[in-house]
C-alpha cells in the first residue's frame, strides 16, 4: 500500500490497528524489498514497488487486516491498497476492494451453518407436526371408543 501524506503519528495509528488484527505492518525501502522478494513467489510485486510502501504481514486471517486499512483509507482519502498477495496468489487493487467488503471469517461461518442448519431444522419442526398430528388423531379414536363403550 501506498501512504503519500501521513502523518508519522497517523501511521503509528494504522500500524496499531493493523497490529490488533493479528497482521504486522511495516514501512519498507523499495530496494531491499525487491532484494528479499527474489527468488520467492513475492518477485511479482518488484514491479509495483514505487514510492513509499508499506507491507503488511498476516499470517492467519488476511481479511481482516485488509479491512482495517481500507476503512483507514477511505477515512483519510487515500489511494485503496494497490496490491497483495492471497494464498500465493498476486492480487490487484479492485479484487482487493472486494475482498475488503466480505463478512469476517466467523461471520461467514456462520452463514454456511446457519444454512445448512436451515434445512435441517424445517425438516425436524415437519417432523414433529405430523407425530403431533398422529398424536392427536390417535387420541381422537381413543376417546370416541371410550365414548362408545360408555354409552
Amino acid at each position: 500500500m501506498e501512504f503519500p501524506g501521513l502523518s508519522v503519528a497517523q501511521i503509528n495509528d494504522l500500524r496499531g490497528r493493523v497490529l490488533q488484527t493479528g497482521a504486522r505492518m511495516h514501512v519498507v525501502k523499495n530496494r531491499l524489498l525487491k532484494l528479499a522478494a527474489a527468488g520467492t513467489p513475492f518477485e511479482l510485486l518488484s514491479e509495483h514497488l514505487v514510492g513509499p510502501n508499506a507491507v503488511i504481514f498476516c499470517p492467519d486471517d488476511p481479511i481482516e487486516p485488509l479491512k482495517v486499512v481500507a476503512e483507514f483509507l477511505a477515512a483519510n482519502d487515500m489511494p485503496p491498497v494497490k496490491l497483495g498477495v492471497v494464498e500465493g496468489r498476486v492480487v490487484g487493487a479492485s479484487d482487493l476492494d472486494k475482498l475488503s467488503k466480505t463478512p469476517k471469517r466467523d461471520e461467514l461461518v456462520a452463514l454456511v451453518v446457519g444454512g445448512i442448519a436451515s434445512p435441517l431444522s424445517g425438516l425436524v419442526l415437519t417432523l414433529n407436526g405430523l407425530v403431533s398430528e398422529l398424536v392427536y388423531t390417535m387420541q381422537a379414536v381413543a376417546d370416541k371408543k371410550a365414548a362408545g363403550q360408555a354409552a
